[in-house]
């Protein structure tokens, strides 16, 4: 085999282990609740979700908790019903009297 090719071979493959090792210092920064946001994204990168195994991190709702909640099942026969919304989060509607046209 040709030196500069094992070379070249040799000094990627420590690249490759320095550029792990500074990954992995990064995330030791990298408080619970910072990875725990992160499993709320609808993309997670795999060295995340990785760190959040190593650490054994119970997320919910972005942050760590130390157990889940129980969940309420709306699961019947006819599939999946979804609770109503509480009314006092639903804003009123007023008509707009400054308006031409009405709905």
């Amino acid at each position: 085999m040709n030196k500069k090719l094992l070379y070249s071979l040799l000094g990627l493959f420590i690249g490759l282990i320095i550029s792990f090792s500074v990954n992995a210092n990064y995330l030791s920064d990298w408080s619970n609740d910072d990875l725990c946001g992160w499993m709320e994204s609808t993309s997670i990168p795999e060295y995340i979700l990785d760190e959040v195994d190593k650490r054994e991190i119970i997320c919910y709702g972005g942050i760590e908790v130390s157990t889940l909640p129980e969940s309420d099942t709306y699961e019947s026969e006819n599939g999946t019903a979804f609770p109503s919304p509480d009314p006092s989060l639903i804003p009123k509607s007023t008509p707009d009297s400054s308006s031409d046209y009405s709905y």
